[in-house]
């Protein structure tokens, strides 16, 4: 499993509402950097965006309110990902999507 996802899901064991506000703006500028440019991951790249300019201005409920929409993209992005993600990346869809 990719680096990044296992600790993306490691930090979100908790419930992603739990994740520190900073530790989940490190973990959404990483995620946005590996995405960014993928085909067929712009709306998730979109979404990882929005999340990013919310945590950074401390808008944590419309954060919190991003994550059901990313969760879905994530799920939607899933089936293209390499065997090894597939399962990581519909766990963190679940969870984020509540």
């Amino acid at each position: 499993m990719n680096d990044l996802l296992s600790k993306t899901l490691q930090a979100a064991q908790g419930g992603v509402a739990n994740i520190p506000a900073d530790a989940a703006l490190s973990n959404v500028t990483s995620w946005h950097s590996t995405l960014n440019g993928v085909p067929g991951a712009e709306s998730v790249t979109s979404n990882l965006a929005k999340l990013k300019t919310a945590l950074e201005g401390g808008d944590l409920q419309g954060a919190a309110g991003i994550l059901p929409s990313l969760g879905s993209d994530t799920e939607k992005l899933a089936s293209a990902a390499p065997d090894a993600d597939k399962d990581g990346l519909k766990q963190l869809a679940a969870a984020l999507k509540g």
